[in-house]
């Protein structure tokens, strides 16, 4: 009896692991003031969404972090809204801060959704 009792707690500590190491703490939604949306999942892909105008459009890419820094890499054979092929940014606590892709000089400043 002990021996089912301690292989059931082996097999559910494992699980409890596996499913807390593979979250990434950087997936979820961030908005900016403009409405737009940055989506990045724990895989490493991202979605773009554009509410610029009367249809809402989507921009799809992979993306990576290291080190605070972030660069995201858009899909070529996908339709791109944003009209570049990557962006660079950072990531400062809550916020991805991304530079020059809207007008020169500007910054555009993504907020995580809680």
């Amino acid at each position: 009896m002990k021996k089912i009792v301690s292989i059931f707690l082996f097999f559910a500590i494992i699980s409890i692991v596996m499913m807390g190491g593979s979250s990434n703490p950087y997936s979820g939604k961030y908005i900016t003031s403009n409405n737009t949306i940055l989506e990045l999942n724990s895989t490493g892909k991202c979605k773009v969404i554009n509410n610029f105008y009367k249809d809402v459009f989507y921009t799809y890419g992979q993306y990576t972090i290291s080190d605070n820094e972030i660069e995201i890499i858009f899909y070529k054979d996908k339709r791109n809204y944003l009209n570049v092929e990557s962006l660079k940014g950072k990531v400062k606590g809550s916020n991805i801060v991304f530079y020059d892709y809207i007008q020169e000089g500007k910054e555009c400043v993504y907020s995580k959704i809680e």
